[in-house]
């Protein structure tokens, strides 16, 4: 069976108890607006918010930092290059409407804004970016104070080092004269059980791609009619009746610019103009453009859930009969764990920052049982009411634990942050939003080991693991 994307989308395309008396963290977690329906692509909306402050004598030593890159520009030539040829058949067989030159017109200027920066940061990805470093800065400013290394990972592809870039940019405009030496360091492509374990994973892959997930995705598109009906109506404003058939009857093969086929369907052509419309946020500072005038707040919403319905059994929590997608983090969990104990027991670092992916993020939240992350489900139409997909891993998401030491050093504590906002972890605590680290620590090794994965492992033995294991 082909992936949804291939098929519908386009072939391009707490636990309770404790927490009874915590902040409503869902609630908190949300730094999205529900009015716009950018899945996840919309770009990160800081909410200011107070901060608890720590128990006596407690002072903050030591920040761990796991991020998605900020807004970027399209990854790849794809929907916007096939919709564009699209429109320059219908164009030059004299079956464009006028909607439909505007809307190639609109594309044009969108290639042109591409040009040279497919898949990288965009401007707006740099200021997320180096405002979180900033706040960060301002936020914990004891923890820089006595010159331990700043330590900044980022995997292979450009915009995880230009987003780690600009987030030590925003450290430094704050911190000034007093930032600590910087070590900033990045994976090699293949090379990384961390930071995209996905690339190693060979079960995780024949999983994405033919997973048991499908087959439920199917039955309940099966069972609706809106996909072909929204298509129709989409595209049916800039081509005439005649190119449409010819669409339908699968008479084109569109290919993006790796020669993969990325529209042959009608259903195609309107995911990729819904996967324009998400990136133009991302890209507000390089040029406006309004691809969501096309769409109906319905269409849009119906797009917006088969986006968040993929990703989730994809890469988020999945079915109930598979742990796959989120295990796949395990090894990034492991090395939170032996970096936080090294860097506290050595002092060897004030800061330990990672730059990645939705991919890393997506399983690594579920992992870590973030609240309103984790909850598998079965029903494709409830993922979009149990997931909030946009909030947990918007452009520029991040998980941060921040580590506080007593006065005698002796005794240390931990606090976690979702998108700059306290959460939960899922143990008990007599100082919400603060953790014994030996609890916290204990709980997350035991879940590493179940998953196969051993403290002492070297990259080498991750990379291993992955291959062999998941």
């Amino acid at each position: 069976m082909q992936a949804l994307t291939n098929r519908y989308l386009g072939a391009a395309a707490f636990a309770a108890g404790w927490l009874a008396t915590t902040p409503a963290l869902a609630t908190q977690a949300i730094n999205a607006a529900d009015d716009t329906h950018y899945s996840t692509k919309t770009p990160y909306r800081y909410i200011p918010t107070e901060f608890t402050p720590a128990p006596p004598g407690y002072r903050p030593t030591l920040v761990q930092f796991v991020g998605r890159h900020g807004s970027r520009h399209l990854s790849s030539a794809k929907y916007d290059k096939t919709l564009f040829e699209l429109l320059s058949i219908a164009e030059e067989r004299g079956q464009l409407t006028e909607a439909g030159r505007t809307l190639k017109q609109e594309i044009a200027q969108l290639i042109a804004v591409q040009e040279d920066v497919y898949g990288e940061l965009s401007i707006l990805g740099g200021e997320e970016l180096h405002a979180i470093g900033e706040r960060l800065a301002e936020r914990f400013p004891e923890i820089f104070e006595k010159g331990r290394p700043i330590i900044a990972h980022a995997t292979y592809k450009d915009r995880t080092p230009q987003s780690r870039d600009h987030f030590l940019s925003g450290l430094q405009s704050a911190l000034g004269e007093a930032t600590p030496p910087i070590d900033a360091r990045q994976y090699a492509k293949g090379r990384d059980p961390y930071l995209r374990p996905y690339d190693l994973a060979s079960r995780y892959r024949d999983y994405k791609s033919s997973g048991e997930w499908q087959a439920v995705i199917d039955a309940y598109l099966d069972q609706r009619s809106e996909t072909d009906a929204f298509a129709r109506d989409i595209i049916g404003q800039f081509i005439d009746d005649e190119l449409f058939a010819e669409l339908e009857r699968g008479e084109l093969a569109l290919e993006d610019a790796k020669g993969r086929v990325a529209l042959a369907t009608p259903t195609d052509a309107a995911n990729n103009l819904y996967q324009l419309y998400i990136i133009s946020p991302n890209i507000e500072r390089e040029g406006e453009f309004d691809f969501g005038r096309y769409f109906s707040e319905e269409q849009l919403a119906w797009y917006e859930d088969l986006d968040l319905m993929e990703t989730f059994y994809a890469k988020g929590p999945s079915l109930t009969s598979s742990n796959l997608p989120r295990e796949i983090a395990a090894p990034m969990v492991k090395e939170l764990i032996t970096s936080t104990d090294e860097a506290l027991a050595q002092k060897s670092a004030s800061g330990i920052f990672n730059f990645s992916h939705a991919e890393l993020i997506m399983p690594l939240a579920a992992y870590l049982e973030i609240e309103g992350a984790d909850e598998s489900q079965d029903d494709p139409a409830q993922v979009s009411a149990t997931w909030n997909g946009k909030a947990i891993t918007a452009m520029a998401a991040n998980i941060q634990w921040v580590l506080y030491q007593n006065d005698g050093g002796d005794d240390t504590l931990v606090k976690m942050l979702h998108n700059e906002r306290e959460i939960a972890f899922p143990l008990p605590t007599e100082h919400y939003p603060y953790y014994d680290w030996e609890s916290v620590k204990t709980y997350y090794a035991d879940k590493v080991n179940q998953s196969g994965i051993a403290l002492d492992n070297t990259l080498d033995d991750d990379i291993e693991a992955l291959k062999n294991d998941f």
